[in-house]
């Protein structure tokens, strides 16, 4: 613990105890400061030195709010909606476990104040949700963005072990990480592939970073000019790996629009003979399933091989549950 009695120290107390203890609705006078600072660190400081402390870190740059009834810290890092948007999405992410979602949202919620991480008390529910158990995806991050990094191949086990028939480790070329729907995805190349493939990483462990070089991203079929990752993303809806088509649907209904819009940013849209249609271009697998999922919503008129898989997957549906 410090010492009480390094007085340079103070006005780092005076910024913990305004960051920690402050807000607009619980502002702070000097004395209170004070009394915090003796209470947590045990120095004795003046309130005189607490007023000439809160303006000098006034004068650097911090927004602190001075009123006749005391002060409070107003700008920190994030704003509380970010802080919101960001604890959300780390809860209900399915791809870490409980303790680490946990863990993670409230070091993001030590941005606020005392007061106001009381807003997250659901965070305490984070094991109730229905995650992976594979408690390896922050190190299989950090050792993937370290191989992309010195441009070496990657290897790793997956939770199928007899995964692509390999009964073992499976080496590949890494290329980026994706986060989609809340999971996260490897795209990468398998060794003696010449296409991209989407990993999930939470169905991965023992990532190792292998001494060889990946394989060069431009001599990827599609590649040459590199990847537009947002593009890629977009085309692959649920990040399913098969080839890309350009494709037309008939939207069914007027708030049809909002669903293509959702899952495919790259969609035109436009009126023909009295129908809407949207033109985008997706990975016909996960174009499949979305017409599937969609069906009430949009049916698609091309391409007519694609448009045939569904509608022999439809029959083959219908023919289970006649049978059941």
């Amino acid at each position: 613990m410090p010492s009480p009695n390094n007085k340079k120290l103070s006005i780092l107390y005076v910024l913990d105890i305004l960051k920690t203890y402050s807000d607009e609705e619980h502002l702070l006078t000097h004395a209170q400061i004070a009394e915090k600072i003796c209470a947590q660190w045990g120095m004795e400081c003046e309130r005189k030195s607490i007023a000439a402390n809160v303006d000098a870190l006034i004068d650097f740059g911090y927004d602190i709010v001075k009123t006749r009834n005391g002060c409070y810290l107003a700008d920190r890092e994030f704003e509380s909606s970010e802080i919101s948007f960001l604890a959300d999405a780390v809860f209900s992410s399915p791809s870490i476990d409980g303790k680490q979602a946990k863990r993670l949202a409230e070091k993001l919620t030590a941005f606020e104040s005392v007061y106001k991480r009381r807003d997250y008390s659901y965070l305490y529910k984070a094991d109730s949700l229905t995650r992976t158990k594979n408690k390896e995806i922050f190190l299989s991050i950090e050792l993937i963005e370290e191989a992309i990094k010195q441009d070496k191949k990657v290897s790793f086990r997956h939770a199928n072990e007899d995964y692509r028939g390999t009964q073992g480790r499976t080496s590949v070329s890494p290329y980026f990480l994706i986060n989609k729907q809340g999971k996260y995805y490897l795209v990468c190349l398998y060794d003696g592939e010449k296409e991209l493939f989407n990993v999930r990483l939470d169905r991965i462990k023992d990532v190792k970073i292998a001494e060889e070089k990946r394989i060069p991203l431009r001599v990827i079929k599609g590649c040459e000019k590199g990847l537009d990752i947002a593009r890629y993303a977009n085309e692959n809806v649920y990040l399913l790996s098969s080839r890309s088509v350009k494709a037309k649907l008939r939207l069914l209904q007027p708030e049809s629009r909002q669903y293509v819009e959702e899952w495919f940013g790259n969609a035109r849209f436009f009126e023909e003979n009295g129908h809407t249609y949207a033109d985008l271009t997706a990975n016909e697998r996960a174009l499949i399933y979305w017409c599937l999922q969609y069906g009430e919503e949009a049916i698609l008129v091309s391409p007519p091989e694609t448009k045939a898989e569904i509608i022999r997957l439809l029959d083959q549906i219908k023919n289970e549950y006649k049978g059941e």
